[in-house]
């Protein structure tokens, strides 16, 4: 499979163009599977199970003729995984309704042993996702097979690669991309892998300028936007974890800071509140970030500055 970086896709828009507006045919190799590098003679067509129960062929259900986001998962993950899928949500948000219609988000479980389809649904339900995101599961032998030709290859599932498979099977082209990228950029990268979206928009694609990442004028907002704001909202309401609005009426200041740096080890050591929140947030329990004093210190001022306004 040809696995190409993602500017490929940007670089090439005004090609697409070029070529829709002068007639030229794309080839369907989703079709023509039997001739293409990239769709039935590479792709996997093992039985997988989605979070619904429903049995399905990888390829042919899941891949076939479609544009997906791919990205692994197990749902017993306590750092990346409920991180990524909580970005990925946001896309979802941010894409609409081609979710489903023109695209189609696909987590794949590392850990079918655990990951039920059960599993995947109380997993799936705590991020809230729409239609077109399907959550696969397996035997051990499929999953692996499909895993490698993905290219994951990794021997623990604390190893897994995190970041995004972006595919057009139609036309063969295949990239890869960060959850953690600015969620505009990110959110243009899908969109410009379909050419009839690049036709659809061909008057403004010369004019259009290309999504800017916002320079943090308040200490913590870059952080936070990229590390919380996945999973909390400040006076907008629950999302993955607790709206942020009111925090500091409800936990003193040096409770905060140490839960944002070490909640795994509040938790170990049996904080009644720490432990309170993981029970009521039973699926994605808070991650150790890994954040430093600084960090932590940069988070509450931008937090403290944005309870203060809410």
């Amino acid at each position: 499979m040809r696995v190409v970086p993602m500017q490929w896709f940007r670089s090439c828009a005004t090609g697409l163009l070029l070529a829709l507006c002068l007639g030229i045919a794309f080839p369907d190799r989703a079709q023509a599977g039997e001739a293409s590098d990239w769709g039935a003679n590479f792709m996997p067509n093992v039985r997988v199970v989605d979070q619904d129960g429903r049995e399905l062929r990888f390829y042919d259900d899941v891949i076939k003729g479609r544009i997906v986001v791919i990205n692994f998962v197990y749902t017993v993950c306590r750092d990346m995984c409920p991180m990524v899928t909580a970005r990925l949500a946001l896309l979802q948000d941010k894409l609409g309704d081609i979710v489903g219609r023109d695209i189609f988000f696909v987590s794949i479980s590392i850990d079918p042993v655990r990951d039920t389809p059960e599993q995947l649904k109380l997993f799936a339900d705590s991020f809230r996702i729409g239609p077109g995101w399907t959550f696969l599961t397996g035997t051990v032998e499929d999953i692996n097979v499909i895993r490698k030709k993905l290219g994951e290859r990794s021997r623990k599932l604390t190893e897994h690669r995190s970041e995004l498979l972006l595919g057009n099977d139609r036309i063969g082209a295949w990239g890869r991309d960060s959850a953690f990228a600015d969620l505009e950029v990110l959110a243009s990268n899908v969109r410009d892998m379909d050419p009839a979206w690049l036709y659809r928009h061909r008057e403004v694609l010369d004019v259009m300028p290309k999504p800017e990442i916002a320079v943090a004028e308040i200490p913590g907002q870059t952080l936070f936007v990229k590390t919380c704001g996945s999973c909390h909202t400040v006076g907008k309401g629950q999302r993955v974890g607790p709206d942020l609005a009111g925090l500091f009426t409800r936990r003193d200041r040096s409770w905060i800071k140490g839960y944002m740096m070490k909640p795994d080890v509040m938790r170990a050591q049996g904080d009644p509140a720490a432990l309170e929140l993981a029970k009521i947030y039973r699926a994605v329990r808070m991650p150790n970030l890994g954040l430093s004093e600084d960090d932590a210190a940069d988070l509450l001022q931008y937090l403290e500055l944005q309870t203060a306004n809410v």
